[in-house]
């Protein structure tokens, strides 16, 4: 088991729009005189406030959203944030970093680093630090139908589980731990959830290539799943920009091509392959979520592999 661990620092910037959040990667296909365009996004948060980084209108997805919560009450305009899910929407709520008090219908819930809260349709929460620093993720789905109640993981209760999966023994560069922490164990509409911390730097994450989109000669449809990635990069070199490369080639493509993401930046991969090849020195780690296209349907291991790859993992 490999792990989890902070990486990279605690930052932050100014309050930005939804369309300042959105940023356009571009990536050659062999060729192809056109560069391929990619939805990235500036996920980095603001402080003491809610902010949505990906949202119906910056993005092409149909029923995933993403937003940050970053609290300090020693600095200025701290105070608890209300948020207010729709009468269709469901939601998790994932500590990054730091300590966060969440209460939902009176009841009050404290996480820690890798706790994630589930929370239902149309419920309230209100957001609060609980020491020093909460750093705080919410992936939201639209479009669900059904109520379930509000549930509680601790990230320490899935390591060492069967949903704690230890992959790549295969290729020792792609050495990981994909801790589900939003999987069967947690009833839910649409949402799929949690963090993937590799084994060494220059490490590749997300292999072999797979797809799980609803679209193309190979395209899912209704079993399709739409994705999120939003990572934290680190290097071991001062003063290095620490970046990732992302493969964004289609399932047609004859070869992958990647996309430059770099520390606290979020990618749509719902078009393409997901793989990660990270350089030599850069260590990084990787929260995901995935939205079925089929409310209930949420079965994390149907996928395409590229072809040949299937006995990669």
């Amino acid at each position: 088991m490999v792990p989890p661990r902070d990486i990279g620092p605690f930052v932050t910037t100014e309050p930005k729009t939804p369309a300042q959040r959105r940023l356009t990667g571009r990536a050659i296909m062999p060729g192809e005189e056109a560069p391929r365009t990619v939805e990235l996004f500036d996920a980095r948060p603001a402080l003491n406030r809610r902010e949505g980084i990906i949202t119906g209108e910056n993005s092409s997805f149909r029923f995933l959203r993403f937003a940050r919560i970053a609290l300090q009450p020693d600095a200025p305009g701290y105070a608890p944030i209300p948020v207010q899910l729709g009468d269709t929407e469901e939601a998790v709520f994932y500590v990054n970093r730091g300590q966060a008090r969440l209460t939902v219908d009176g009841q009050t819930y404290t996480l820690g680093k890798g706790d994630v809260l589930y929370v239902g349709l149309g419920r309230r929460v209100v957001v609060e630090v609980d020491g020093p620093l909460a750093d705080v993720s919410e992936f939201r789905a639209i479009e669900c139908h059904t109520e379930y109640p509000v549930q509680l993981v601790r990230h320490r209760d899935i390591e060492g589980t069967e949903l704690a999966a230890d992959l790549g023994r295969k290729r020792p560069m792609t050495r990981r731990t994909v801790y589900k922490l939003v999987d069967q164990n947690v009833q839910a509409c649409r949402l799929l959830f949690g963090d993937t911390y590799l084994a060494q730097p220059g490490g590749v994450g997300s292999y072999p290539p797979h797809f799980h989109g609803p679209d193309g000669p190979f395209g899912l449809g209704d079993r399709a799943k739409e994705e999120i990635y939003h990572f934290r990069c680190e290097s071991e070199i001062p003063g290095d920009t620490p970046f990732v490369l992302q493969n964004c080639a289609r399932p047609e493509d004859p070869v992958s091509t990647y996309v430059h993401i770099f520390d606290e930046q979020a990618i749509n991969v719902t078009p393409g392959y997901h793989d990660t090849i990270a350089p030599p020195p850069v260590h990084f780690m990787f929260t995901w979520c995935l939205g079925a296209y089929t409310e209930g349907h949420r079965d994390w291991s149907e996928i395409y592999n590229r072809p040949g790859y299937e006995d990669e993992w």
